[in-house]
């Protein structure tokens, strides 16, 4: 066996080794803390409150937010992982839809001083692939009509929990969609 051959056999074995060109590295999804950092100081009109653990799923985080002023909306931001779990961005897993499922039902249980009903569904973002599906509710807590809204979905590998809610009157404090829409684009940027 000549050198120069056992040196090409070699050169081949050892470019085989070598991973394609276009081939990235996987990057580890970002965790729980690292989202809510994402998260702005202010996001149409709702401005940052407190972050507080979350009892749900591993590292979990509520950050609550909130209009100035009299007439207020609030709203609360809620990220977490489901142990052992790296769930696919978007609407497709199981998971993600239980989220949803289980947020509207909790919602929508009968209180002695609350009173929801759905009133409309959609997606956000309005354009490219879905990653929050969404529930309006309107009702009311004791006297007080309100409306609000629910959003679920799978970002990050984790779960996005989104809730607002505001008196019902024109015109209305803020903008819920586009809360939503904001917080969902503070998480999608690295």
């Amino acid at each position: 066996m000549s050198r120069a051959w056992a040196a090409s056999v070699l050169a081949m074995l050892l470019a085989g080794c070598q991973p394609p060109p276009e081939a990235t590295p996987l990057r580890r999804p970002a965790t729980v803390a690292d989202l809510a950092a994402r998260l702005p100081a202010e996001a149409a009109g709702f401005q940052r409150g407190a972050t507080t653990p979350l009892p749900r799923g591993e590292d979990g985080r509520e950050i609550g937010y909130r209009t100035p002023g009299r007439i207020a909306a609030g709203a609360t931001v809620q990220l977490y992982r489901l142990p052992g779990v790296v769930l696919p961005e978007g609407l497709s897993s199981p998971d993600a839809a239980d989220a949803f499922n289980d947020l509207l039902q909790d919602a929508m249980r009968p209180a002695p001083q609350r009173r929801l009903r759905e009133e409309a569904r959609f997606t956000l973002p309005a354009e490219g692939p879905a990653l929050l599906r969404c529930a309006e509710t309107a009702g009311s807590y004791g006297r007080e009509r309100v409306q609000g809204l629910l959003c679920a979905g799978s970002l990050g590998g984790g779960l996005l929990r989104l809730r607002v809610t505001m008196p019902r009157q024109e015109p209305l404090p803020a903008d819920s969609r586009a809360f939503a829409t904001g917080i969902l684009a503070a998480l999608r940027t690295p």
